[in-house]
């Protein structure tokens, strides 16, 4: 992590070392000035994270040097602590009337002032990450306004919540298991079970980036994707028609990938598979080693004329079909380190024998174990088990 700079502008060569060293001594970085002219020189070349400013200095002051910096539009928050041998109140009312942040008097005990030092740039920190909300949210940025935020946030959470089907313990004669794991309040991945005529659809998806407006595009596209496959029997076809309304309404630069599988109740363990861009399916047979399903197909919401491959598969007594997200397969360890899809399918090898929802808890804890403490992506895992 880069040290914040700090800018000791002080005509006492005594005070500016006193104060170089004791704050180098803290892990910063220290540059100086003897005067207002030769800081506003280097703050316009190079702005650093904060300014301790004499007042009483020759050729420019400290008071018309913290006038020109508040007059400068990109250094106009710039923090400033107003450093001087006056202790008047007038003083002090003066610095703080020129936006002074803070007003330390000589003498000084160096420990205070790396206390204030320390203080002042967390306090900027902070309103470097509220800086973007408050220019959103404008005259509405206040308790209450913040408060409703949160409260709508929660609600938002809450309805995509239960935008999630039930997942019922079995489905066209297989067991049905599923995990979702946003890494925001809200997100934008989501699995779903619908209706095809006299089949069954299964489907995960995952929307382009994170948070309000992943989630917001993710409902459309639930919505949409339930709508068109009720009258539709293949899953190619629908991946197809699909991608056409995507194309039309989906926002610049947004996309979304998405696996669909159709079940056959009346051929337990017949699902036809296809794939717009997404993690290739994993099959897991009772016995032997688990791997990718091959079925292509480019991302959802694009590129207007595309093709979808479609491929079936049999699952067997004890077989295994899993529809994931990304969010699984490249989730860090803690090391910094992306094991990829091998560490997920020896995850599921370890997890042959329980019953589906078991193998999708399984999967998700085995990520969350090795990971680091924030989840980076969203996570999601449907699997279907042939008992």
């Amino acid at each position: 992590m880069t040290s914040s700079r700090i800018l000791v502008v002080d005509d006492e060569a005594d005070i500016s070392t006193i104060l170089s060293v004791t704050l180098r001594r803290a892990g910063f970085e220290v540059e100086t000035a003897g005067d207002g002219v030769e800081a506003i020189d280097q703050i316009r070349r190079q702005p650093p994270d904060l300014v301790i400013l004499d007042v009483m200095m020759p050729r420019a002051d400290g008071l018309e040097t913290l006038k020109r910096i508040r007059e400068h539009a990109p250094t106009a928050q710039l923090p400033v602590i107003m450093l001087t041998a006056k202790a008047q109140l007038a003083d002090k009312i003066q610095g703080f009337d020129r936006g002074a942040d803070d007003y330390v008097a000589k003498p000084f005990e160096p420990s205070e002032m790396l206390a204030r030092v320390q203080s002042l740039l967390k306090r900027t920190a902070l309103a470097r990450l509220t800086g973007p909300l408050m220019g959103v949210l404008g005259d509405w940025f206040n308790r209450e306004g913040v408060a409703q935020l949160t409260r709508d946030l929660e609600a938002a959470r809450d309805i995509q919540q239960r935008l999630q089907p039930t997942v019922p313990s079995a489905l066209a004669g297989l067991e049905v298991g599923a995990m979702l794991r946003p890494s925001t309040m809200v997100g934008g991945d989501f699995f779903d079970i619908f209706p095809m005529g006299e089949r069954i659809g299964v489907a995960v998806g995952d929307v382009s980036g994170k948070g309000i407006p992943a989630a917001l595009l993710m409902v459309m596209v639930r919505t949409l994707l339930r709508e068109i496959a009720r009258g539709l029997s293949e899953p190619a076809e629908v991946l197809t028609k699909l991608n056409t309304s995507l194309c039309r309404d989906m926002p610049p630069s947004m996309f979304v990938t998405l696996v669909l599988g159709v079940l056959s109740p009346g051929h337990v363990g017949r699902i036809a598979l296809a794939s717009g861009g997404h993690p290739e399916p994993i099959l897991m047979r009772a016995a032997g080693a688990p791997g990718p399903v091959r079925v292509g197909g480019m991302i959802l919401g694009v590129f207007e004329e595309t093709d979808f491959e479609q491929v079936e598969i049999d699952l067997e007594p004890g077989d295994s079909l899993v529809l994931l997200t990304d969010g699984l397969i490249e989730a860090p360890e803690s090391g910094g380190k992306r094991p990829g899809l091998p560490r997920v399918l020896d995850a599921l090898v370890r997890a042959r024998e329980l019953t589906a929802q078991r193998q999708a808890e399984a999967l998700t804890a085995d990520v969350l174990e090795r990971g680091t403490a924030q989840v980076h992506d969203d996570m999601t895992t449907f699997i279907l088990k042939r008992p």
